[in-house]
């Protein structure tokens, strides 16, 4: 075989350097780049977790409780069940899981029940042998998952064939379950604080298990948080409405009226009636703390160019939650939620939000921290630098910033980015994680302008010109918009592509009917949104074992057990037997 001339081998060289990079998969689904990592089935198989349910700790030395006997007795899954649920689903891959079953299995617990007899429950050995506390938390949970009523829970709970399998979940036998009247005493004693514990500790059992990303990794955990609103149950009738309205009017005491003032004498009601006297009747008396606002929002149409401007009035309440996220498996988990007025301004709560979402990490190790332009104020941005953290807050707009010629006179330009003395746009250098500070250099810029000659600079003798430090303000002392990351950039972009995880939570509270809250009050709404926010933890967990299972070639399914034949009556006392097989299917 004669040697090529080296005129070919330059053509097969020439040929090679043309070629295109690889294609690679693109635009992947969550659960298919999930089963492309060897990393996921090693961590969330069920046969990685055979450690048993992770447990939800608090951690308190708490004296023993007087009352030891209860009613229901909530338990752990076994190692057995667990395993026979796995292989049903694995052998029926697509028949779809009830999650909150699945979570059930994995979680445990039993060492809140200290924690919850102390806080719903007289501490006396005297007075009538109660249900457990587990049992009855894990039922309200169980009614903000079906987004039913108290009656329809207490019904279902004692239904003789469809109560079966969440009886022997929750620890309650077929001849005693509680009453309607029982679990909303049961709900009305739970602190507000209680759900968001429950989060902090659930972030906890996920770190001792290694499920949590390594905060070395992102320089620090990622923060994600966004605002969500939502109606309140009762009807608007007066968008002033105050907490001044509740308050009772005499001739010598009248009470202010926010609508005679603010609308110009276009007003409904003069409070001068009888019924008036103790509370203005326009104002809704089973929301008080409500709120009115107008929230507008720009939305693309198809073509992606037209922008179309959308203002929808809301009378209700506002949710603020803080999730982290693992960018390794593109999920997200709920670490903290707030409950507020619409009408709530974010930014002046956002340090106190911040704190306690900062409080419920398992280290206190923070990177970027992502949330909208609402909580770019200075106050809001020391909240986060104060902790070693990045804030990723979306820039405020000023009406200055359209005029390029105060550019110069200010030192940056509108999206924050330096400039040079002659007016040039420095070039971004990275972060300096241990000083927390970004470096910006103008690399000669003024040598490259299209005017020719280079200016006189009094940097042109220095190797990359003039550079300059930016920490927490810009020059001139602005913070508005000051970002350690230039706004607008690929690395901004590729930093802040997790906040659309917000939305994610978003759609799950729509999912559950929550977007108009089914009860009254303020705290009632409370408990439903940061149920619902345990729960998509819980969800999550079920749904992320449940995908690596199925991948897993050692863990093998088992053909269905066949169901058992459905009793006609219950039994009239006694405690309720356990079915030898779990296969009875939950409640629609």
């Amino acid at each position: 075989m004669s040697a090529p001339q080296p005129g070919e081998k330059r053509k097969r060289r020439e040929k090679a350097r043309r070629r295109g990079p690889r294609p690679r998969p693109k635009n992947l689904r969550a659960p298919a780049q999930r089963a492309s990592r060897p990393l996921f089935v090693q961590l969330f198989s069920l046969r990685a977790l055979s450690g048993g349910p992770l447990p939800l700790d608090p951690g308190l030395a708490l004296p023993p409780f007087p009352k030891q006997r209860f009613r229901s007795r909530y338990r752990p899954c076994s190692r057995r069940r667990r395993c026979q649920l796995f292989s049903r689903l694995k052998a029926q891959p697509t028949q779809q899981p009830a999650w909150f079953e699945v979570a059930l299995h994995l979680v445990d617990w039993t060492p809140l029940r200290p924690l919850l007899s102390y806080l719903t429950m007289d501490p006396s050995a005297r007075g009538q042998t109660p249900f457990d506390p587990l049992s009855l938390l894990l039922v309200c949970l169980w009614k903000i998952q079906q987004d039913c009523s108290w009656g329809a829970v207490a019904s279902e709970l004692a239904h003789p064939e469809n109560g079966v399998l969440w009886r022997r979940l929750f620890g309650f036998s077929a001849a005693d379950t509680p009453a309607e009247s029982t679990l909303r005493a049961f709900r009305h004693q739970l602190p507000d604080c209680l759900l968001n514990d429950c989060l902090g500790l659930f972030l906890q059992a996920l770190e001792r298990a290694g499920l949590l990303p390594s905060p070395q990794e992102t320089h620090g955990y990622i923060l994600v948080g966004d605002g969500q609103l939502h109606q309140a149950r009762s009807r608007h009738r007066c968008h002033h409405a105050q907490p001044s309205c509740y308050q009772p009017t005499s001739p010598e005491q009248p009470r202010p009226c926010p609508a005679r003032q603010e609308s110009q004498g276009r007003y409904d009601c003069d409070c001068d009636s009888e019924a008036c006297r103790l509370c203005c009747q326009l104002a809704p008396r089973l929301d008080p703390e409500a709120g009115y606002v107008i929230y507008s929002e720009q939305r693309k149409q198809a073509d992606g160019q037209t922008i179309l401007h959308i203002e929808k009035a809301v009378w209700g309440y506002r949710s603020m939650a803080a999730r982290l996220v693992d960018p390794r498996f593109h999920v997200a988990w709920n670490s903290y939620s707030d409950f507020l007025p619409a009408n709530a301004d974010e930014g002046a709560h956002f340090p106190t939000h911040f704190q306690a979402a900062y409080a419920n990490l398992p280290r206190k190790e923070v990177g970027d921290v992502l949330y909208d332009s609402a909580c770019g104020e200075q106050p809001c941005l020391d909240a986060v630098y104060d902790v070693g953290g990045i804030p990723l807050f979306d820039i405020q707009g000023d009406p200055s910033d359209r005029d390029e010629a105060a550019w110069k006179r200010r030192g940056y330009d509108d999206h924050g980015r330096p400039l040079c003395q002659l007016g040039f746009v420095m070039h971004y250098q990275g972060i300096d994680y241990a000083r927390l500070r970004a470096r910006w250099v103008c690399g000669h810029a003024c040598r490259q302008a299209e005017q020719g000659a280079a200016p006189a600079c009094d940097y042109l003798d220095k190797q990359r010109g003039q550079y300059l430090y930016v920490q927490r303000h810009l020059p001139g002392g602005s913070y508005r918009l000051a970002r350690l990351v230039p706004h607008g950039s690929k690395s901004w972009k590729r930093r802040t592509r997790w906040r659309n995880t917000s939305e994610s939570r978003n759609g799950s509270l729509q999912s559950k009917g929550l977007l108009r809250l089914p009860d009254y009050g303020r705290s009632h709404g409370a408990f439903l949104i940061l149920g619902a926010d345990l729960l998509e933890n819980l969800t999550t967990l079920a749904r992320l074992v449940y995908e690596a299972s199925l991948l897993d070639d050692r863990f093998q399914p088992r053909p269905p057990l066949p169901r058992p034949p459905a009793t006609s009556t219950a039994p009239a006392s006694g405690p309720e037997k356990a079915p030898t097989t779990p296969e009875v299917a939950p409640p629609s």
